[in-house]
């Protein structure tokens, strides 16, 4: 190592000291308004971000809720005003015609229904009350050969249906086919019979026309 060496290590050393001495070119004030500025520029980024996202929430028909720092999606309410697509089914009396013998019943929510009866051409037209049900029960039934003899037969989902003058009729699956029922029964396929049968209340008002 030379002589001149040791010198000029000294030197650079006393050169970098002199530099980790040097204040700062800033003042305090100086730096205090430049992080001043750049919080009021992260604060105006953040506002535009917040008005980009609310106009595209906007767009899209996405209503939200600002609280304080918090953010929410509120559902979005239904116009009672506005029809939905789905039907609506209103409940409507039963009702037989005597004429055309059809059934015809409309329980609320469903769809209305019509049934071919098999019956009499001398029912009394009224108003009927399904009076009591029972899935099995025995009817009366007649022999077609002369003199006419009354015996019972047993019938399923059978409803009783009882007029204001006190004529009783029954609606049954017809599973007795080839059998001259009474007058006062009134048949119809077992499917029919058995949905009829599960819709029908007692004390349901049955119109005869």
């Amino acid at each position: 190592m030379s002589e001149h060496e040791p010198d000029e290590l000294g030197s650079a050393l006393r050169v970098l000291a002199a530099d980790a001495s040097v204040p700062p070119t800033l003042s305090g004030g100086q730096i205090r308004r430049r992080g001043e500025a750049r919080g009021r520029r992260r604060r105006a980024l953040v506002a535009t971000a917040a008005v980009v996202v609310l106009g595209t929430g906007a767009a899209v028909g996405v209503p939200w809720v600002m609280d304080g720092s918090k953010e929410g999606r509120r559902p979005v309410a239904i116009d009672p005003s506005i029809p939905s697509s789905a039907p609506v089914f209103v409940y409507a009396p039963p009702r037989i015609d005597i004429r055309t013998k059809v059934l015809t019943l409309r329980p609320a929510g469903e769809k209305a229904r019509s049934f071919r009866l098999t019956m009499s051409d001398d029912v009394t037209a009224g108003k009927a009350k399904v009076a009591f049900k029972n899935p099995k029960m025995k009817l009366p039934a007649l022999l077609s050969t002369p003199p006419e003899t009354a015996y019972e037969v047993e019938v399923s989902w059978a409803v009783n249906l009882s007029l204001p003058n006190g004529e009783a009729l029954y609606l049954v699956a017809d599973h007795v086919s080839g059998i001259r029922m009474h007058p006062s029964v009134l048949r119809m396929p077992a499917a029919d019979a058995k949905w009829v049968y599960d819709r029908l209340k007692v004390g349901d008002t049955v119109t005869l026309t």
